[in-house]
């Protein structure tokens, strides 16, 4: 009897931790929500924002992905619609064979410029702000997404694809400068208004006077698989593209700004003698089209598998 007892023991200690790596608490027993074939939705606990309030991200997956093919993550731009850019990749996905996963930074969690294109390194999302706590900064919620769309779709590997647009492009570009690593195998980088130009004689968010950034820093962010892709007609000006001195001095558009924004990082690695691992894609008769901008990188990622 003795070994019987000490057997079921065993087995419910062992069902116990069974269940607490799928996800399910010893509590009521709540099941991770998982990436199955088809469009869906999941939602992650997310340190990060102004509030404590889950992220929800969009996904679709293609019936024929498997475990070793790419997991794309997708930014959105300024109005935050997540559901449409997945929406706008299921062709692509479908096409090439990636799981695409898109978080939504809502308004709520994620309020303005500060919070979504600036990352939250300043208390403003101008020139005039104080800097925040580094752990305040949102950039690592990128690697956390890729976490999460591993764990729930059963992912081998970090065959991880990141592709941004507008906004979310802004926010990248300053996730390639000012968050050390990435998990990404590539990331690219569309259609950015405005750029925070590696250029220490600027305040951020404009340049990077001001950061805590060093040379192994700017070594690790030249180091990294970026593409700036550029629609060539993303020459027009309209409400949403900013304008001040400092912006106005990286061009008088979207697509003149990411060619400087390019020659300047190529420049500064070549005077620090580093490695720069970045090349910039230009797209003729494509202007600040998501979807189309989206065609191209979807078949830049297909191409480095």
């Amino acid at each position: 009897m003795k070994h019987k007892f000490l057997n079921s023991s065993v087995l419910l200690i062992c069902l116990f931790f069974l269940l607490q790596s799928a996800g399910c608490g010893a509590a009521g027993f709540e099941k991770v929500e998982t990436i199955s074939i088809g469009s869906g939705a999941f939602s992650m606990s997310e340190p990060t924002g102004a509030t404590n309030d889950d992220l929800r991200a969009f996904y679709y997956r293609p019936a024929n992905w498997t475990a070793d093919r790419p997991i794309v993550v997708v930014m959105h731009g300024f109005k935050r619609n997540a559901q449409d850019y997945r929406d706008d990749w299921i062709q692509y996905a479908d096409q090439y064979n990636l799981l695409v996963v898109c978080p939504e930074f809502s308004e709520s969690k994620y309020p303005g410029v500060r919070y979504y294109n600036t990352g939250n390194v300043s208390d403003t999302d101008d020139e005039t702000g104080n800097l925040q706590p580094k752990e305040n900064w949102i950039f690592p919620v990128i690697d956390r997404i890729f976490d999460q769309a591993k764990i729930r779709s059963g992912a081998a590997g970090e065959n991880f694809a990141l592709y941004s647009h507008s906004a979310g492009s802004q926010m990248v570009h300053r996730y390639v400068l000012l968050n050390k690593e990435t998990k990404a195998k590539k990331i690219i980088a569309a259609n950015s208004g405005w750029y925070t130009m590696p250029d220490s004689q600027v305040a951020f968010p404009y340049g990077v006077k001001g950061l805590p950034l060093n040379v192994a820093d700017l070594k690790a962010a030249f180091a990294k698989p970026v593409t700036i892709l550029l629609g060539e007609a993303d020459t027009k000006s309209n409400a949403n593209l900013r304008h001040t001195p400092l912006a106005d001095a990286q061009g008088a558009n979207r697509f003149e700004r990411g060619n400087e924004f390019f020659a300047l990082a190529q420049k500064k690695a070549a005077q620090m003698g580093v490695p720069f691992h970045w090349q910039l894609i230009t797209v003729p008769g494509v202007g600040h089209n998501e979807a189309e901008m989206g065609a191209v990188a979807a078949k830049l990622i297909a191409e480095d598998q």
